[in-house]
C-alpha cells in the first residue's frame, strides 16, 4: 500500500471524518449527532477560513419563513430547537465543504480507509447475531414486511436503512472505478464493499444505486465497454447475479429477498409503504391542519401530525418518536409545496451549473440521491447533504478524463 497522501497539517481530517462516518449517533440519544454536539468547532473553523460571514447568513432563509409560519401559529419552543438544529446542521455543512474541495486532503485515500474498516467492523458483527444482548448495537431486527423479521447490518448507526445510505457514496465510488479505470483485484474490491451493503438488507438504497448505475451505463456505454477485459467483468458479474437468482429460485423460493419483494409487490412491506407512497399522503394530510403552500413549519410534526399518522396507521403499540421517514414528504410538511420546489429547482440549478454531468462518478452519485429523497432519508440527514456536496464539487477530476491516461491511479484496495 502506498504511503499515506495526508499531510500532518490535514491527518485530523482524515481522523474526524472517520469517527463521523462510522459514530455520528452512536451512544447519543435519537435527534442528536456529534456534528451537532461540535457546532463550536465548526464555527471556529470557518472563522480560520474566513467563513464566518457566510454562517451568518444562513438563517435568513429561515427567518423569512418564520414570519409566514408565526402567522399561521405554531409551537415557538418546537419551532425554536428545530430551527436552531438545522442552522447547526448548515454550519457543519459549509465548514465540511471547505475541506471536500481542500486539494490538501485526499478523499480517494479517506474512502478507501472507510471501505475497509467498514467491511472489517462487519465481520466483526457478524458473531454478535449469536448473542441476542449484544445484536441490537450493530443489527437491525425491526419488523420490515409482514411475518418478517430478518436481522440487518446497521453497525453504529439507528437503523439499516440509515447505514446502507451512508456507504452508498464508498460503494457507488468503487464501482466507478471498476467501471472507468484499470484497476487491479477489482472482484476482492467488490466484495468488500458490496457484502455490507446487501448485509444492510435495504432494497431501497440497493434499487436506487442499481437504477442510477443502469443510466450511467447507458449514457458511458463507451467508456464502460471500451476494453475487452472491463467487457468481460461486466459479463462475468452479471452471470453470477443471474445465476444465483436462478439457484435461489429454485433452491430457496422463499428466502427473505423474494419474500420481501412479493411482499413490497402486494403492499404488505410497510418500510417500504412509510417510505414512499405513504409519507406523502401523509404530509398532505398534516399540511390540510395550515397550509398547503407553506407547511407547518420545522418541529411542529409531533405536534400537529401525531395524531394524524397514530390513526392512520391505527397503532397497536404506539411509537414514542412519530415521523415521516421521507426527505421530499418531510420537506412538504415543514416549508409545504414552495418550499418542496425550492428543494428541486435548487438541485436543478446546481446540477447544470457546477456541470455535474461531465463526471461519472458525481453524475451517480447526483442520480442515486436524487432518486433516494423520494423514497426515503430525512430532512437533517447529514449524509444526504455531504452526498450532494460532493456531487455539486469538482472532485475526482480523473474521472472526466479518457481512460487512457497512465497517471491516473490503479490501486485498488
Amino acid at each position: 500500500m502506498a504511503a499515506h497522501p495526508l499531510t500532518i497539517k490535514h491527518g485530523w481530517v482524515w481522523a474526524l471524518s472517520i469517527f463521523i462516518f462510522f459514530f455520528n449517533t452512536f451512544l447519543l440519544p435519537e435527534g442528536f449527532t456529534y456534528t451537532l454536539l461540535l457546532t463550536p468547532v465548526w464555527i471556529y473553523l470557518l472563522y480560520l477560513q474566513g467563513r464566518l460571514n457566510l454562517a451568518l447568513i444562513l438563517p435568513v432563509p429561515f427567518l423569512l419563513y418564520a414570519a409566514v409560519h408565526l402567522v399561521l401559529g405554531v409551537d415557538v419552543d418546537h419551532y425554536l430547537i428545530s430551527v436552531t438544529l438545522m442552522v447547526a446542521l448548515c454550519t457543519f455543512l459549509v465548514a465540511a465543504g471547505y475541506y471536500i474541495n481542500n486539494k490538501a486532503v485526499d478523499l480517494d485515500f479517506i474512502f478507501r480507509d472507510i471501505a475497509i474498516l467498514n467491511f472489517l467492523f462487519t465481520i466483526a458483527a457478524i458473531p454478535l447475531l449469536f448473542f441476542p444482548s449484544l445484536s441490537h448495537v450493530t443489527w437491525y431486527t425491526v419488523p420490515i414486511s409482514k411475518a418478517m423479521i430478518f436481522p440487518r447490518l446497521k453497525l453504529f448507526t439507528e437503523e439499516a436503512s440509515h447505514y446502507s445510505f451512508l456507504i452508498a457514496p464508498i460503494v457507488i465510488y468503487f464501482y466507478s472505478r471498476v467501471l472507468f479505470f484499470k484497476t487491479t483485484n477489482p472482484i476482492l474490491t467488490l466484495f468488500i464493499v458490496s457484502f455490507p451493503l446487501a448485509l444492510s438488507f435495504s432494497l431501497g438504497v440497493l434499487s436506487c444505486i442499481l437504477i442510477s448505475g443502469a443510466v450511467i451505463t447507458v449514457v458511458y456505454f463507451g467508456r464502460v465497454f471500451s476494453t475487452f477485459k472491463r467487457r468481460s467483468y461486466v459479463i462475468l458479474i452479471t452471470g453470477l447475479l443471474a445465476a444465483l437468482f436462478w439457484a435461489a429460485n429454485r433452491f430457496y423460493p422463499g428466502n427473505p429477498l423474494f419474500a420481501r419483494i412479493h411482499n413490497i409487490f402486494n403492499g404488505e412491506d410497510t418500510s417500504a409503504r412509510g417510505r414512499t407512497y405513504e409519507a406523502f399522503i401523509l404530509a398532505n394530510k398534516v399540511i390540510a391542519q395550515k397550509s398547503f403552500l407553506w407547511g407547518i413549519g420545522p418541529g411542529q410534526l409531533k405536534i400537529i401530525g401525531r395524531n394524524i399518522i397514530i390513526q392512520y396507521y391505527s397503532y397497536f403499540n404506539i411509537p414514542k418518536v412519530i415521523r415521516i421517514p421521507n426527505a421530499c414528504a418531510e420537506t412538504i410538511v415543514c416549508f409545504g409545496y414552495i418550499g418542496f420546489s425550492i428543494r428541486i429547482i435548487a438541485e436543478l440549478v446546481l446540477f447544470f451549473v457546477t456541470k455535474v454531468y461531465t463526471n461519472p462518478y458525481r453524475l451517480w452519485l447526483f442520480l442515486f440521491v436524487f432518486i433516494y429523497q423520494f423514497t426515503g432519508s430525512y430532512i437533517t440527514n447529514v449524509a444526504e447533504y455531504i452526498v450532494w456536496m460532493i456531487a455539486f464539487s469538482p472532485v475526482f477530476p480523473e474521472y472526466t478524463k479518457r481512460p487512457t491516461d497512465h497517471s491516473l491511479k490503479t490501486a485498488m484496495l
